[in-house]
């Protein structure tokens, strides 16, 4: 497949047609006959597509840990290897940083097995440290947005089509309210590490008539290198607190509940594995409170839900059920709760990841 890749590159378009593919085959037959394996390895690694204008494995190299590929270590080898499959997803300056030190430990892994490495030098590498350089480019422009972008394209066309093909993208992000995020979420994260010792924020900002992202803020500073700054946090997981309570109200409309229905705000021990009077959560109880501890006793949905009281959005979950709210999230967008299993009634409290 390196040669396939090689000729594909250096003498093929990219067009998917049978007819190339056959030329790539035949190409590739004669290209093993007049070439080693190490000297095909060879080309294709000095043309290695790693992100943005870098190819091969000496730019790479220089970019990335500012040595010559000669001198790299066999953990720095081993990213590099690991980096051409998917140069964007990969990249040391991106949001997938567990994938990328996943793969690389798996060319690794495979490098023992096949027997170019000892156990030895297998561990050491795999423990090593390794610091990338920081990314020369300071100039960019909503940095996360256009990463973001970036990733989507290269899932859906492929790397070679966005940085071959010429192609002309056309976003929704309105750079006025961008330059506008920017400064107001920095100015927020310093209140916020002073006052609360809490060193990130994150922002997207949608048009809610379309869903279309307005402003996206993945951090502070894309190129603060103490808080990560590269990282696009508004991708990470994180709970959702009561936004997810109208999922689960939604839910409950489908399935005959209504805004006039009355809910019991009332302390409630919600499992059967513990005394009704006992209004402990601790597991494998749970008795959730409301956010002034106050219970307010018989209650609408309608009031329910505009006061954000917990424990009647409980109780409709209890009503609506754990599956079907969550079929109705994913109805409308939600795609990371998978494991209804995991969630159970905390669900209406925010007890799943979600992404901004």
């Amino acid at each position: 497949t390196i040669t396939q890749q090689v000729v594909k590159n250096a003498l093929l378009t990219q067009e998917k047609t049978i007819t190339r593919k056959i030329k790539e085959w035949v190409l590739s037959l004669k290209l093993e006959g007049v070439l080693s394996k190490e000297e095909i390895l060879t080309l294709y690694l000095n043309e290695a597509p790693y992100g943005g204008t870098i190819y091969g494995v000496e730019e790479a190299s220089r970019s990335f840990f500012n040595k010559d590929a000669v001198d790299l270590t066999l953990a720095e080898s081993a990213y590099l290897a690991a980096l051409p499959q998917s140069p964007t997803y990969y990249s040391p300056y991106g949001n997938n940083l567990e994938g990328l030190e996943t793969r690389k430990n798996l060319v690794l892994k495979k490098m023992l097995e096949y027997g170019y490495i000892s156990q030895e030098e297998h561990d050491i590498a795999k423990a090593e440290e390794i610091v990338f350089e920081p990314r020369p480019d300071t100039s960019l422009k909503a940095p996360h947005f256009v990463f973001y972008v970036r990733e989507y394209l290269e899932r859906e066309y492929g790397l070679r089509t966005i940085e071959e093909r010429g192609l002309k993208v056309i976003t929704t992000l309105d750079y006025e309210l961008q330059m506008e995020a920017e400064k107001i979420l920095l100015e927020g994260a310093l209140e916020n590490e002073k006052n609360f010792n809490a060193s990130n924020i994150g922002l997207v900002a949608t048009d809610p008539s379309t869903g279309q992202i307005l402003a996206m803020v993945g951090s502070r500073d894309y190129f603060d290198e103490n808080i990560d700054g590269n990282v696009n946090i508004t991708l990470a997981k994180r709970q959702p607190g009561s936004s997810f309570k109208p999922f689960v109200y939604a839910t409950g409309f489908k399935e005959g509940l209504t805004p006039e229905t009355v809910l019991f705000d009332l302390p409630t021990q919600f499992s059967t594995n513990c005394e009704p009077d006992d209004l402990s959560s601790v597991s494998p109880c749970y008795s959730p409170g409301n956010y002034d501890n106050i219970y307010r006793g018989p209650m609408t949905i309608r009031n329910a839900l505009a006061q954000s009281v917990n424990i009647p959005a409980v109780k409709a979950l209890y009503l609506a059920g754990i599956a079907d709210s969550i079929k109705t999230a994913r109805d409308l967008g939600i795609s990371t709760l998978t494991d209804p299993a995991r969630y159970g009634l905390t669900l209406v409290l925010g007890g799943g990841e979600v992404t901004l």
